[in-house]
């Protein structure tokens, strides 16, 4: 009896402790719930939504003329999840499927079968086409099995924005990028512009890969980027670019720039950059024009000779001896390249011939005493430090300061014919354009106006001045009719030609003189304006490594000649007047088409409407254009009289 009663007893402990046990659990589970279910919901809502960046629009580069040069468009990249597709589906098409991508992308329709076959034992996210256009896109989806969608016919869409430029290689450096790669161009110098703002939307998991919005709206709307209007000239920036590439394939050149200012205003409507591929192609890889600082050769000749006219230590009418082309100056020998047989020269005949002796002795006997009176020139003409330009890369120049510890005896003679000294092609044509613009330095100027949604942000249309006067009136005119002569008795004489007169100089260097045993290799650059009286444009052509010739008249020269002649016309017979005027018609269409779309939100008839003129309008009023082809509007895919809706797609089909 009483064994009976311990064994309740223990079983009634044993029920206690368990019930205890229970209750200690529900309590843990309680606390654990809820002091941990925030970071628990928190990892599941992670996992299943997510925050996702609206990349904005950017913004559009234009040309002068208001032709698109850059612009961002949409492609689409082309995935299959053949796990979504039916045998039944996949076997009943297969062919008609292959028949049709073969006529569509130009490869065997057996090609594809076999790739399909293959994948088809469960790839989920075959990769079928990248860069899509719109057009290819749109044929792709209406194919047998792709027209059944994402969930029956596995057609998986991804699409992405790429940034394209018009003219492909034509300029492709001056405009640049911005992106991994860095800040290149005018895309780098004016992204704050261009780029506008991200926007964002709530998305929620419904595969491994794949989101869906979560709400029909943004959180935040992106803020498509600014349109940034360029001083490049289509038609000028065409010129300079054929004219460098036929003498880069000429003589074989390593690389070149071409830069073309105009003189009043210092736009640039056209730069060039061309550097050999290993294919033995050119294109447009690296800015020379603002980057490559080198010795500038004879071109350096005029800011000696300036600077001697603006202290007045040379006049037209002095002589100096040439002594045969040769004069030796502690211990080492300065030689004329272009040796004449004259004994004798005056200062102006010294630049036309690009004598080194001549203008040595110039500058060496009257400045030896007192260098620093001769560099002040070169810092007050700012040739000591960079232009400033917006555009990211130009090269601090370099002039030696007496003193230093890269000044010595001989530095000073041979600056005055372009050694020991750097400058960029830019700056030194920034110098020559003062010289054509009757001494007033102006910044070089790549963007006229920024714009949003049509209207002007912000203007540059004032010229911005370095130095309103390099140098006396007299001494201008004297170095004007100098490198007027350069073109008319000198250097450049072959070219010469009394219907496109033009100014300038002609240049040669040496690149690796001081490596003894290797073949020399130079640098021939041209640097003038033109016409001679009364110029528009200022342009320097330079041209590195040349296998075929090296002088800057056997390779520069011809390249400015055929700008300067490609151009002269048009300004002879004030055509460019005409193309204001045209301009401020187009002005005016677009003026009148932005308020017809303002008002009443109707698609227009487009239909025979150069793309350049409409396809600007129609992003400016917040549609997106999706277009194909050059020239003019020969398709609309929405039809004239249908109502538009912002942030509607168009897509146009341009002449070919």
């Amino acid at each position: 009896m009483k064994r009976k009663r311990y064994i309740l007893l223990y079983k009634s402990y044993l029920i206690g402790f368990l019930f205890i046990f229970i209750a200690a659990l529900i309590i843990f589970n309680l606390f654990y719930i809820q002091n941990y279910s925030e970071r628990y919901k928190k990892s599941v809502i992670e996992k299943t939504i997510r925050t996702n960046l609206i990349k904005a629009k950017r913004g559009n580069i234009y040309a002068s003329d208001s032709s698109i040069l850059a612009m961002s468009v949409i492609r689409y990249d082309i995935h299959i999840d053949f796990r979504s597709i039916s045998e039944k589906l996949f076997q009943e098409n297969i062919y008609s499927l292959c028949n049709s991508l073969e006529s569509l992308f130009k490869k065997p329709k057996f090609f594809s079968i076999k790739n399909f076959s293959m994948k088809k034992k469960g790839n989920r996210y075959f990769l079928l086409a990248k860069n899509l256009d719109y057009p290819h896109f749109k044929i792709l989806r209406n194919l047998p099995i792709f027209n059944k969608g994402q969930i029956k016919g596995g057609f998986i869409v991804e699409k992405k924005i790429c940034r394209i430029h018009t003219l492909e290689n034509i300029g492709k450096r001056t405009l640049g990028y911005d992106d991994h790669r860095g800040k290149v161009g005018l895309e780098g110098a004016f992204s704050k512009y261009l780029k506008g703002k991200d926007g964002k939307r709530l998305e929620q998991r419904i595969s491994s890969k794949i989101w869906k919005p979560l709400k029909s709206g943004n959180e935040i709307d992106p803020e498509d980027g600014k349109d940034v209007y360029s001083t490049i000239d289509i038609y000028l920036q065409d010129i300079a670019y054929h004219a460098l590439l036929q003498e880069l394939s000429i003589s074989k050149a390593d690389h070149g720039c071409v830069i073309l200012m105009d003189v009043k205003s210092g736009e640039i409507p056209a730069m060039i950059n061309l550097e050999k591929t290993k294919k033995n192609t050119y294109e447009d890889l690296r800015n020379f024009a603002v980057w490559e600082g080198s010795e500038p050769g004879s071109t350096f000749k005029t800011m000696a000779i300036l600077a001697a006219l603006e202290d007045k230590k040379i006049d037209l009418d002095m002589i100096v001896n040439i002594k045969g082309g040769v004069m030796k100056l502690r211990g080492k020998k300065i030689r004329d390249s272009h040796y004449n047989g004259y004994a004798e020269m005056n200062p102006k005949q010294i630049l036309e011939l690009s004598s080194n002796v001549g203008i040595a002795k110039i500058i060496y006997e009257n400045y030896k005493k007192n260098p620093e009176q001769f560099i002040g020139h070169l810092c007050k003409w700012k040739l000591d430090r960079k232009i400033g330009i917006e555009i990211p890369g130009e090269s601090m120049p370099f002039i030696p300061k007496p003193g230093k510890k890269n000044w010595s005896s001989i530095t000073l003679p041979w600056m005055t014919f372009g050694y020991n000294i750097k400058l960029t092609p830019l700056q030194i044509l920034t110098f020559y354009n003062a010289i054509a613009n009757q001494g007033k330095m102006i910044k070089p100027l790549f963007i006229r106006e920024i714009k949003h949604h049509g209207k002007s942000i912000k203007k540059y249309t004032k010229p911005i001045i370095m130095n309103p006067s390099i140098a006396e009136k007299s001494s201008l005119i004297k170095i004007q009719n100098m490198l007027e002569g350069v073109v008319k008795n000198g250097t450049a004489k072959k070219y010469y030609n009394p219907e496109y007169p033009y100014a300038g100089k002609t240049g040669t260097t040496q690149l690796n003189y001081w490596i003894k045993g290797k073949p020399l290799s130079y640098n021939s650059s041209f640097v003038g304006y033109f016409p001679a009286k009364n110029p528009k444009y200022s342009c320097i052509v330079v041209i590195s490594k040349p296998e075929k010739g090296y002088y800057g008249i056997e390779v520069a020269v011809p390249v400015f000649d055929k700008i300067a002649k490609s151009i002269y016309p048009k300004i002879e017979k004030k055509t460019f007047c005409k193309k204001k005027e045209n301009q401020e018609n187009l002005l005016k269409k677009i003026k009148e088409s932005k308020n017809f779309f303002v008002e009443k939100w109707i698609m227009p008839n487009v239909i025979s409407t150069p793309g350049k003129e409409i396809i600007p309008i129609l992003e400016n009023r917040g549609f997106h254009i999706q277009y194909q082809g050059i020239g003019k509007v020969v398709h609309q895919s929405i039809q004239p009289g249908n109502k538009l809706k912002r942030n509607q797609i168009i897509f146009l089909k341009l002449e070919e």
